[in-house]
């Protein structure tokens, strides 16, 4: 039992700070702004987390709110069925460039990006051999578990019928995104509701960069994504690892 609660506290510290806080309000929405040392956290603590590299992430979620339950929306149930969208187990053919070319200018997300798989077994590796078994189940597989349950609930039950939902429930597992009626009324925002623990660490977050980049500007920077157009073709997209994920 001992196990299951730690898991489950484990799962609230990831889902605050990463998921809801990193890859949705920060990544996919700029709902506030913060510098590149949380940015390195959200990059490696998402390895223990099933929301995978950034850039598919943020571009499935931008292209969700582009097409909200029309056939375009890559994990609307009403299209694509209530089970893979629980599961997170929904198909996506590809994403546009200029629906993540913020990302694509973003040097620290596109070497993740290029080098996610190395991380993750090497993450998966040293939990494995550093921890206990029970502990390497805590730490390293149930977030894996919650992530499904937690944020595929958003995805298949906060839709329903073609209409957007608000569902106080989900927030005990996806750390305030079952306001989710809220969320696409001002996806912009960085509070969805009263009981909004994400919110909280945001602002947080905010504060702590603003201070640190006046107190210290050389240590805390704030990202620049100033990189000319140009330097994005370096790299052609069809070298990376999930290709077929990216068009043109």
């Amino acid at each position: 039992m001992e196990y299951v609660i730690l898991s489950f506290i484990w799962w609230q510290i990831l889902s605050v700070t990463v998921v809801s806080s990193g890859y949705h309000r920060y990544f996919a929405h700029r709902a506030f702004n913060a510098s590149k040392w949380y940015e390195y956290y959200v990059l490696f603590l998402g390895t223990l987390t099933a929301s995978g590299p950034q850039l598919g992430w943020v571009g499935v979620h931008r292209l969700h709110h582009n097409h909200t339950d029309t056939e375009n929306d890559p994990h609307s149930p009403r299209f694509h069925g209530f089970i893979p969208v629980l599961t997170s187990t929904f198909k996506v053919k590809a994403i546009k460039h200029r629906v993540i070319k913020d990302l694509l200018r973003n040097k620290r997300v596109m070497w993740y990006y290029r080098n996610h798989m190395i991380i993750r077994c090497g993450t998966a590796l040293a939990c494995f051999v550093l921890l206990s078994f029970p502990m390497f189940l805590v730490v390293f597989v149930s977030p894996i578990i919650y992530s499904y349950i937690g944020f595929g609930s958003i995805n298949a039950l906060c839709h329903k019928k073609g209409k957007v939902i608000n569902l106080m429930w989900v927030n005990l597992l996806a750390a305030g995104e079952g306001y989710h009626k809220n969320h696409h009324e001002d996806p912009r925002s960085w509070k969805l509701g009263a009981y909004d623990p994400s919110a909280w660490f945001s602002g947080i977050i905010f504060l702590f960069s603003c201070c640190s980049f006046f107190v210290f500007p050389q240590a805390f920077p704030f990202p620049d994504y100033s990189v000319a157009q140009r330097e994005l073709t370096l790299t052609p997209i069809r070298t990376f690892s999930f290709q077929d994920h990216f068009g043109n």
